[in-house]
């Protein structure tokens, strides 16, 4: 890991504040910039989706018989709660929060180890969150699947957190990567919990400002394979417009929360096709910061520093430990 800087801005500003010491350009995806990069990225783009495709063993959207069942939920102990949200994935149920938070530098156990309940949030198949103390929380009434608007899936989070928090106060960490973090934020705009206590939210590498693989996807005209979530992420999106017109909603909701930005500067060389400034070969340092901060934190990679182990919900390719360590430390109190 790069040395990592930090920055606070006072009062939660949202003016897509940035470092100091960065001469960052807001990321200019146009369709000439695309175009140019076309004859490199058009044979990988269709041979990776092959791929998943395979992997996946195939695309068709499940359409399960929804069924509600009463939620007995445990009484909450005293320590933290911690949520870990997972990205964006290909599919339907290709990347479960277990499979990316426990592979690689295993966040997860780390964070058992230190007294946390630690709680895995999958939201493609049946919504479920799996905690570490033995409690599992499943809704049979959500499948999630790649065409499930995001906005849909932060409804869903933040339905669980609204029962499993009903009969006593909670204190709670969430840690979010990719699109996890759209999913927390647009939670955060639009739902109060006055039960909980929201110590931190850690967003990794999430393309507030959208990211350019979206807007590929959509220009090569494969959205019937990548889902619906891919082209919220394109930036400009409807979905990311309104994300950044209401982050005001959320800093003023949650004021005493401190918000951690975790960008990547990896800066690959299929990053200088698409992007104009520092980035991890999927989001760019400025995107992930456009959102507001109360702490910058930067890596090396945050998504994946090999091509052939490119994947959107690259937690599991996390290489430093030091990832994990400033995780711990952030939780525990010290920026």
């Amino acid at each position: 890991m790069e040395i990592f800087s930090k920055r606070y801005i006072s009062n939660h500003s949202v003016s897509k504040n940035l470092p100091q010491g960065r001469n960052l350009v807001k990321n200019s995806y146009t369709e000439s910039n695309i175009k140019a990069a076309m004859k490199v990225w058009r044979a990988l783009v269709v041979v990776g989706v092959v791929l998943v495709v395979m992997s996946m063993g195939g695309l068709a959207i499940h359409q399960p018989t929804k069924s509600t069942s009463s939620v007995n939920l445990p009484a909450n102990g005293s320590g933290t709660d911690v949520l870990l949200v997972h990205g964006y994935s290909v599919g339907n149920t290709g990347s479960s929060g277990s499979s990316v938070f426990q592979s690689g530098v295993n966040i997860y156990q780390q964070l058992v180890s230190e007294g946390y309940n630690v709680g895995i949030v999958s939201y493609y198949g049946y919504f479920t969150v799996t905690f570490s103390n033995g409690y599992t929380y499943t809704d049979s009434s959500f499948y999630g699947t790649a065409n499930t608007p995001i906005q849909d899936v932060s409804a869903e989070m933040a339905k669980f957190i609204t029962q499993f928090t009903a009969s006593a106060p909670v204190t709670m960490d969430i840690v979010a990567h990719s699109m996890g973090g759209l999913v927390t934020m647009y939670m955060l705009e639009n739902y109060q919990f006055p039960n909980v206590d929201l110590k931190n939210v850690i967003t990794i590498a999430t393309p507030f400002d959208g990211s350019p693989f979206a807007s590929i996807v959509s220009y090569l005209g494969l959205d019937i394979f990548v889902g619906y979530q891919a082209d919220q992420m394109a930036p400009g999106s409807s979905f990311l417009t309104n994300l950044q017109n209401n982050l005001a909603s959320a800093y003023g909701t949650y004021s005493h929360t401190v918000w951690i930005v975790y960008a990547g500067n990896y800066d690959p060389w299929w990053g200088y096709l698409f992007f104009s400034g520092d980035n991890d070969g999927v989001v760019s340092v400025r995107s992930a910061a456009s959102a507001g901060y109360d702490y910058l934190y930067y890596f090396n990679d945050l998504h994946t520093s090999f091509l052939d182990s490119y994947t959107w919900s690259g937690i599991s390719y996390f290489e430093d430990q030091s990832v994990a360590n400033t995780i711990s430390a952030n939780l525990a109190g010290s920026y």
